[in-house]
């Protein structure tokens, strides 16, 4: 099982098991116990997700440069009436028009 992506933190981890799998990608992940450790233990704390099926690589690797790179958008959306909505909003919060694509 090659591994796939090192987690920031277990929530990390959890979240991008769970994108991977709304695109039918099985992963597992390794080292989320040794977290509550971390500073303590000499090892590294971690998680790593690890493929379940070696084929799934290719198209793993592209959906995680994806997944980065939203993380590097604003995390904002401004509606053309000027006020500024949460990016997971698909409606302006104060006038109700929708987000634009």
């Amino acid at each position: 099982m090659p591994q796939l992506y090192l987690a920031a933190d277990p929530i990390e981890a959890e979240i991008v098991k769970d994108y991977l799998a709304s695109y039918g990608i099985g992963v597992r992940i390794f080292g989320s116990s040794l977290w509550g450790g971390r500073g303590d233990l000499p090892v590294d704390p971690y998680p790593r997700l690890v493929l379940e099926d070696a084929r799934d690589e290719r198209r793993a690797r592209e959906l995680l440069r994806e997944y980065e790179r939203r993380g590097r958008s604003p995390s904002i959306w401004r509606c053309s009436c000027g006020e500024p909505s949460p990016l997971h909003f698909e409606l302006c919060w104060s006038c109700g028009a929708v987000k634009p694509r």
